[in-house]
């Protein structure tokens, strides 16, 4: 129990730091804004009570939101895609499956599950996101295109991370 809560105040503390270090500071254009730290909520365990998703998910949006200077915008899209993971997984895979799995990673699920599974959350953090930025509809044009290219090259970014700093296995005969 320990060892998962020691290895989670890790995940959130690293992808905190990649997002607001690296990627809030790096300019890919106009349009492109990756999201990484939405990965915190999209790989903890299933079993996860719903009520602590929602809780995480307010937590890293708003540590993210005081160091972005964005009151509540990361908090609110991070709190919609906690509250939204439960669901979204229950419509991609069966009970029966999730029963025998611990998390949703892509080494237990597979890459086209997980692709699917982290654009969907990535497009509904994005629209919250972006359309509260934006806060008018005369601008959606804009949140549509932003929303268009962001979850690609987000989910892309969440994808190499999980295959940088997958955990290495021991091989038992050495």
């Amino acid at each position: 129990m320990y060892n998962t809560l020691i290895k989670n105040i890790l995940t959130f503390i690293g992808l905190l730091l990649l997002q607001v270090l690296v990627f809030d500071n790096i300019r890919f254009g106009n349009f492109i804004h990756p999201v990484i730290y939405v990965l915190f909520i999209m790989v903890l365990p299933f079993k996860t009570p719903h009520w602590r998703l929602i809780l995480n998910g307010f937590l890293m949006g708003i540590v993210i939101d005081i160091f972005d200077g964005t009151p509540g915008l990361n908090a609110a899209a991070t709190t919609l895609a906690a509250y939204l993971r439960p669901y979204v997984i229950g419509i991609m895979t069966r009970k029966s499956e999730l029963e025998k799995k611990e998390k949703p990673t892509v080494e237990l699920m597979g890459f086209s599950w997980f692709l699917v599974y982290s654009l969907i959350i990535l497009f509904f953090h994005n629209f919250a996101f972006f359309l509260l930025e934006a806060f008018s509809f005369k601008l959606s044009g804009v949140v549509f295109l932003e929303i268009l290219i962001s979850v690609p090259v987000s989910a892309f970014v969440i994808l190499l991370l999980l295959y940088l700093f997958k955990p290495i296995k021991k091989n038992k005969n050495l």
